[in-house]
């Protein structure tokens, strides 16, 4: 478990965030659509979900191009929104609404961290959330599929509002193969964990996404978000452990059993008793593949 902040660190970090003129703001489109794909799938209309969708002419040509591409296979490409909503599934209208919105808040020039492989990782962890949710029989797998989406957007404020100080913090993870958050730590004073709960507060994101933002790393320090926050935690190591990090070997020992993460989540799952977790992390081997075409796929028009 690593030291808490200190108070009048996370204050700076807040305060520069909330200061920089240049702080992105959400597309009018992504708060609407992202709560309607937030939704028990029985309760999604898709005519709505095809019109918010037009409204941004990024995401609409975005759905179109990833529908048409080899990965799906069509025999005949779509030629309108509804029917690439339709070929890719919300899930992915979804992933590809989160790249194209958070590309325009953050254009990926001269990041210290590679923005494919960043997202990667999320969509990695996402993946990962749902398919956690599922084994626990009681989660809610489209929220537990967003905080996976979404936790590490701080590293995305890190590139944008601190990229000479984020810089040093990536060259020191590669150099010693240690955790990004422990680097940033040590280089910083403050995490991606901050810096992305400042943003995350700034654009008045949910309070379960805020404590998954801000406590990912040490779930058991989230007040009233704790199994999801610890879900999104495991998830996390099962990636970065199964070549879905950030590109680099981390060299760390691992004990999913022993993480206090995993205790939070029995007391409220006990079906997870009986979950084979070293078993569940090589089935993730069979997913990077299909997690990099789409992601490449996304990004193949530039950044997203």
């Amino acid at each position: 478990m690593s030291t808490p902040v200190a108070a009048n660190v996370i204050t700076q970090v807040r305060e520069r965030v909330k200061a920089i003129e240049t702080m992105p703001s959400i597309p009018q489109v992504f708060l609407p659509l992202l709560d309607m794909l937030n939704l028990p799938p029985d309760l999604v209309s898709l005519n709505e979900v095809v019109k918010l969708v037009s409204y941004d002419n990024t995401i609409a040509a975005q759905c179109l191009r990833v529908a048409s591409s080899p990965l799906f296979g069509l025999a005949k490409s779509p030629d309108t929104i509804k029917a690439a909503v339709i070929s890719l599934g919300l899930r992915r209208v979804q992933t590809i609404l989160l790249t194209c919105c958070m590309g325009k808040a953050f254009p990926a020039k001269d990041w210290p961290l590679d923005p494919i492989v960043f997202w990667r990782h999320s969509l990695g962890c996402a993946m990962v959330c749902r398919q956690f949710s599922e084994k626990m029989g009681g989660g809610d797998r489209e929220k537990a599929y967003m905080a996976g989406l979404m936790h590490d957007i701080g590293f995305m404020v890190n590139c944008m509002v601190f990229p000479k100080e984020f810089g040093a913090a990536v060259k020191y993870a590669l150099e010693r193969q240690i955790p990004l958050d422990v680097a940033e730590l040590a280089t910083m004073g403050f995490t991606h964990c901050e810096s992305g709960r400042a943003l995350a507060e700034l654009w008045n994101l949910s309070d379960d996404m805020i404590h998954v933002i801000a406590h990912h790393h040490n779930p058991e320090r989230s007040g009233t978000a704790q199994p999801l926050v610890a879900l999104v935690h495991l998830s996390d190591l099962l990636c970065r452990m199964r070549a879905l990090g950030y590109g680099y070997y981390e060299r760390q020992k691992v004990d999913l059993v022993e993480d206090p993460a995993w205790a939070i989540l029995l007391r409220e799952h006990r079906k997870l008793d009986g979950v084979d977790l070293v078993r569940f992390s090589f089935e993730l081997d069979e997913a990077v593949e299909g997690i990099s075409h789409l992601v490449s796929t996304i990004m193949a028009g530039g950044n997203p």
